[in-house]
């Protein structure tokens, strides 16, 4: 699928990012803002869905060369190993900020009545998948700078949402990615390695897996462009003393 040559990159002093889960919504807009910016990109979908992805494949073929597209399933160890190994095979790279954006939301999946599979599911796409595609990154030797995980409020044990009826495995999935990437954080930091690792709350957000009818008023909505323009300030802005933290879009600490 990368079929762009390296002669396009000679400029090595351009901020490299990878969106990982690119193909809509926060992913999407992600890809769009950076290519705006100039950034160079590589961006992964998952391979069953890449039939949705033409909007991104729109914007990777008129960006000049600026964006890489691979296929990356979280919920394949080996799909993520393949991709790991096939951009650890480009010379000289860096990747200055990791997104880890992938993710889902099957409404309702209540903890009374959701099945053993469904759990399963959005465990492996929320937290494992996201955790070990991070890990097989670290085990390169790729510097990188940054990695972020698109986290949720929901996922907060501090800040419970009694409200949210028919969000356990979705809630339970984002607790776990919460939980792994403190770990994380904590390992790195006993190492002396200096990647940051971040979660953010991107926001209540008007993206497909937010098209859901729920009981409750959603307050605050906004659009993946404003999600996005806020997060990348709060990406940029944030050091090695921050790593390990949870923020929310507007550059709020958020409670774990």
């Amino acid at each position: 699928m990368n079929q762009i040559p390296d002669v396009l990159y000679a400029d090595q002093d351009l901020t490299t990012w990878l969106v990982v889960g690119a193909s809509r919504g926060i992913g999407l807009e992600f890809v769009r803002q950076l290519l705006m910016r100039g950034e160079r990109i590589i961006a992964t979908v998952r391979e069953p869905w890449a039939s949705h992805a033409s909007a991104l494949w729109g914007q990777a073929g008129s960006d000049h060369g600026k964006c890489q597209m691979y296929i990356c399933d979280i919920l394949s160890e080996d799909s993520i190993i393949k991709f790991v190994a096939q951009i650890s095979a480009i010379p000289n790279l860096k990747i200055d900020y990791v997104i880890i954006n992938a993710g889902v939301l099957r409404y309702p999946n209540r903890s009374t009545e959701m099945s053993f599979d469904e759990f399963a599911f959005h465990l492996h796409t929320n937290a494992i998948g996201p955790i070990i595609t991070a890990q097989k990154l670290l085990q390169t030797n790729i510097p990188v700078g940054t990695i972020v995980f698109m986290s949720s409020d929901s996922g907060s044990q501090g800040n419970f949402r009694e409200m949210e009826d028919g969000f356990a495995a979705y809630a339970a999935s984002k607790a776990a990615l919460n939980m792994a990437v403190r770990h994380m954080a904590a390992e790195l930091k006993r190492k002396d390695d200096d990647t940051i690792i971040l979660a953010l709350h991107p926001g209540e957000v008007q993206t497909d897996m937010a098209n859901i009818n729920v009981a409750w008023p959603v307050h605050g909505m906004i659009t993946p462009e404003e999600s996005v323009v806020k997060m990348l300030h709060v990406i940029q802005s944030k050091g090695i003393q921050h790593s390990g933290t949870f923020w929310t879009w507007e550059d709020k600490p958020y409670v774990w």
